[in-house]
């Protein structure tokens, strides 16, 4: 892979973002007035910031639900760290690399012949880790589960003019109901939802869009015990695969026929995102009384053992237990002060364990046969796994959150049932719809409903028309925020009517 190609500025649409095809009236033209050090990358940014779906970020589950205290994140709020976060990595990975030590290196001698293009990486890390969870549907990961394990349990009761829909739909169409995914569905509302002035979505420059595909594989080739992370999940629907496969061919992270690379700053994103929940998650719990100091203390001894000698890794991460204990002997009144410190203290430990292990492994990510993420196996890996399994032990099994998530599955389990039966109905010669699913059907956006129309002209079987009715749905309910699922829920449902 080379960085010409990687860094390439192409968009899907060359008229830009804000004027349709048709457009001829020059005194609209932006294209005449200097736009000084502006660059294409920011265009992208002010496109991301403006845009409805990063807006409603703000009112979907990052761990709590239906959260009213202001102090802890949202997806929103963890989207604009992980971007921070992502444009450090970038600036110090290119600080790194441009060192005069490492001219016999393949980076630096990479960097020298593509300055100019790499010196957009950290903005460009910037605007992908604002927009990689805009996939997310509302309840967190958790409304994923749910949302795969419906049409698990119900594909084999929907019928299709009498046919049974497992039989209609294609195995790759089948396991991507099964396996919905914010990381697939991210591509599909920026390449495609935003229906906006062209058929391009949000048209991002295609090098930010690939940074956006963590997994490039389709759900078929899904395997999770695979040695390679890339198959752990999917990267695409099957109905977005022209764009995928246009994307990959214009970065050159597509090996071959059926063989695509990540994007090398995909891991940078993928460690700038782990980085960032990990460690907000520890501190949200910490202020929600979730988790207290001494648990936290617990765990961590559990993970990391100093009297194992033959592990040097874990003595020098216990010398960072040993750091917070002082600190919190010092302070002892203000202990959630005191972890906020030590957790900025460790996110710069895994910041600095992120790039070396980038600069360390550049040659591998570049070929693309580096399989593992960046975190795997360096200085810190262990505090990392001690962060996790303090957010397993004390927020994803609190009852509490475990109240409310339930709480998320009956609403989207509702909004399943009524929009899909609807959505069987709809646009077929041959069937009535009752008023009732009319209606219901006239709830869907009309910018999905846009997508939707375009692209049955494309449909070759009836299976495929069916797959893009289903995902029109798909589409509704994830960009839904978790308050407003909620409140639909209760409007169809008559709750809120009859209080």
């Amino acid at each position: 892979m080379d960085w010409s190609n990687l860094l390439t500025t192409e968009r899907f649409s060359e008229n830009g973002n804000r004027f349709s095809k048709n457009d001829t009236k020059k005194e609209y033209s932006f294209k005449k007035y200097n736009r000084g050090n502006f660059t294409c990358i920011d265009d992208d940014y002010q496109t991301i910031i403006r845009s409805a779906s990063f807006r409603r970020l703000q009112d979907k589950t990052q761990v709590f639900p239906l959260e009213k205290n202001d102090f802890v994140r949202t997806r929103l709020t963890h989207s604009i760290e992980t971007s921070a976060i992502a444009k450090k990595l970038g600036n110090m990975v290119l600080a790194n690399i441009s060192l005069e030590k490492n001219k016999n290196n393949n980076s630096y001698k990479d960097y020298q012949k593509n300055k100019e293009e790499m010196s957009t990486i950290p903005d460009l890390l910037a605007c992908a880790g604002l927009i990689h969870d805009i996939g997310n549907p509302p309840f967190g990961h958790f409304g994923e589960v749910v949302m795969s394990d419906w049409f698990k349990d119900n594909i084999k009761h929907l019928k299709y003019k009498g046919k049974q829909l497992e039989d209609v739909l294609t195995k790759q169409q089948l396991e991507d109901l099964y396996h919905l995914d914010g990381n697939a569905q991210a591509l599909r509302v920026v390449g495609k939802l935003h229906d906006l002035h062209n058929e391009s979505g949000m048209n991002l420059t295609k090098s930010l869009l690939n940074i956006l595909v963590k997994y490039p594989v389709k759900s078929t080739e899904i395997d999770k015990g695979a040695d390679d992370i890339k198959y752990h999940k999917l990267g695409y629907y099957a109905s977005d695969f022209d764009m995928f496969d246009d994307i990959a061919q214009s970065t050159g992270t597509k090996l071959s026929d059926n063989e695509y690379a990540r994007h090398p700053l995909t891991y940078l994103l993928e460690a700038a995102d782990d980085i960032a929940y990990a460690t907000a998650d520890v501190e949200d719990g910490l202020k929600k009384n979730y988790i207290s100091v001494q648990d936290f203390i617990n765990v961590f001894e559990q993970i990391v053992d100093e009297k194992d000698e033959k592990d040097e890794k874990n003595r020098k991460n216990y010398l960072l237990l040993q750091n917070l204990k002082e600190q919190l002997k010092k302070d002892s009144q203000n202990e959630l002060q005191v972890m906020q410190e030590w957790l900025d203290n460790v996110r710069d430990w895994l910041e600095y364990n992120a790039v070396y292990s980038f600069t360390s492994n550049y040659n591998a990510i570049m070929k693309g046969t580096y399989t593992k993420e960046l975190l795997s196996g360096v200085i810190n890996e262990n505090i990392l796994k001690v962060l996790k399994e303090v957010a397993n032990e004390y927020l994803f099994a609190n009852k509490e959150i475990n109240k409310v998530e339930l709480s998320g599955s009956v609403i989207l389990e509702f909004l399943l049932n009524k929009f899909v039966g609807a959505i069987l109905e709809y646009d077929e010669k041959n069937i009535k719809m009752t008023k009732e699913n009319k209606k219901i059907i006239g709830l869907l956006s009309q910018n999905h409903m846009n997508v939707y129309n375009r692209e049955k002209e494309k449909c070759v079987s009836e299976g495929d028309k069916i797959y893009l009715k289903l995902h029109l749905v798909i589409d509704y309910i994830s960009g839904m925020t978790d308050s407003y699922a909620k409140r639909l829920c209760q409007e169809l449902r008559g709750v809120t009517f009859f209080e």
